[in-house]
């Protein structure tokens, strides 16, 4: 109960800003006096900050000195594995991206890309002065154990049973947190975008690997054996080789085609004008909405967040999504209002990998700080 209390208050100055200690006790519905007491432990805890006394606007009551986040000086980093680099980030507990880098993989050996990974961590690390770096969160696409710390299947990279959350702590001796990226941005949609105060809700990332994950009562399902949102199948058959519908997929089928485009960017540039590379995405939505219509019909979520770089560049995707869903799924809602994209375009990457962590700390945010202390002081640095 302590941790759940102060996991409130934490998310209630993370949603209203610098805050007297009074509307937080209103708005999360606890006692003045527990609030009073939490605080105490989340700023002893470093979470939290006190700003300058201040009075209410009408000069009425007694000065109050309001909380806020203490996003300036406690940061987290975040790491991305993706299909043809990784990328490392800085981001503060607010969910801000204050920089960031991508490393090219050298090839896809786990141990070559941990290991460049847990470098380029160490580089970050150093240039942190004067910020404290809670922890480390890793996201990737595929099978996720998250309480092993495992990737339990990566297809595109052909990872099976890597212990990436071990191998990095070693490597840097930071605490380090891994969880798939579909689940890592439900939770950042929940915490710091349009998911926020939502009790159901329908993700789906759409790039080298095509994952979904699902939230009911608030809380994002994981399923006994990490499968919750595999959905490979559905998209590509049983058996390999599958007809997908992946980034890389795309452009085998551009080339196949004539369309001069060797990245995602430069098909999306084509698709502006070229109506064979427009159709392409335009079909890969059509797939997946139906595997939207059938989720929103099993769910029936409040809202479906889709990843797909091309669904806010290209008009005829988001048509065609809304579309597929409308003729497919049996709920009367208005697919156009329950569809949206990411809050975090342009910043996907990082804010998945930041999420892992920022979960872990809103979730329990004095337990995370304690066993994230804890776990530092027994790795070699």
């Amino acid at each position: 109960m302590t941790d759940n209390s102060a996991a409130a208050v934490l998310r209630a100055v993370l949603e209203l800003g610098p805050v007297p200690r009074s509307v937080v006790a209103r708005h999360v519905g606890i006692s003045p006096a527990t609030v009073t007491w939490q605080s105490r432990s989340l700023l002893e805890a470093g979470l939290l900050i006190e700003l300058p006394e201040a009075v209410s606007l009408s000069g009425i009551g007694r000065p109050y000195s309001p909380l806020a986040l203490n996003s300036a000086g406690t940061v987290v980093i975040a790491v991305h594995i993706a299909a043809a680099q990784t990328t490392v980030a800085v981001v503060d507990i607010a969910g801000a991206v204050l920089s960031g880098d991508q490393i090219p993989h050298r090839s896809f050996d786990p141990d070559d890309i941990l290991t460049d990974a847990g470098e380029a961590i160490g580089r970050v690390r150093a240039a942190e002065v004067g910020r404290r770096v809670l922890a480390v969160g890793v996201a990737i696409g595929g099978r996720v154990d998250r309480r092993a710390g495992t990737v339990l299947e990566h297809s595109f990279l052909r990872w099976h049973d890597v212990p990436v959350r071990d191998r990095l702590a070693a490597a840097t001796g930071l605490p380090v947190e891994l969880d798939s990226h579909a689940r890592a941005l439900m939770h950042a949609e929940q915490l710091f975008g349009r998911l926020r105060g939502t009790s159901s809700a329908v993700m789906l990332f759409v790039g080298n690997v095509i994952d979904a994950a699902f939230a009911v009562h608030g809380r994002v399902h994981y399923g006994p054996r990490s499968a919750a949102g595999s959905i490979s199948r559905l998209v590509g058959g049983a058996e390999p080789p599958r007809d997908d519908y992946s980034d890389h997929a795309l452009l085998r089928r551009a080339a196949a085609a004539g369309i001069p485009a060797h990245t995602v960017p430069e098909l999306l540039a084509a698709a502006a004008t070229d109506p064979g590379a427009r159709e392409l995405f335009v079909e890969r939505a059509a797939v997946l909405g139906r595997i939207v219509a059938m989720l929103v019909d099993i769910l029936d979520p409040e809202a479906v967040v889709i990843v797909d770089r091309s669904l806010p560049e290209v008009p005829a995707v988001r048509e065609s999504y809304v579309e597929t869903v409308r003729g497919h799924a049996v709920t009367g809602d208005d697919p156009g209002a329950l569809i949206a994209a990411s809050t975090f375009l342009g910043q996907v990457l990082e804010t998945a990998g930041a999420a892992v962590a920022l979960d872990a700390l809103y979730r329990a945010p004095l337990d995370a700080v304690a066993r994230w202390a804890d776990s530092t002081a027994e790795l070699p640095v």
